[in-house]
């Protein structure tokens, strides 16, 4: 499937979210403490941004009920 250019630019703002997000928080230690503190609106947001079915389950698994 070929993508748009606005797809595409949305798809590299994306990546670049969860690119920020990995060098803030490097080890999955760091990612974990760092989403225990974050609200559901953020987690949601990477939830979002994430390209790929585990890192949405990894990123869900924090979100407060």
């Amino acid at each position: 499937m070929e993508l748009s250019k606005l797809q595409e630019n949305t798809m590299e703002e994306r990546m670049a979210i969860i690119k920020t997000f990995q060098t803030l928080y490097p080890t999955k230690e760091e990612k974990i403490n760092a989403l225990k503190s974050m609200s559901n609106s953020d987690i949601n947001f990477l939830i979002y941004c994430m390209d790929n079915i585990h890192g949405k389950i990894f990123y869900a698994k924090y979100l407060k009920k």
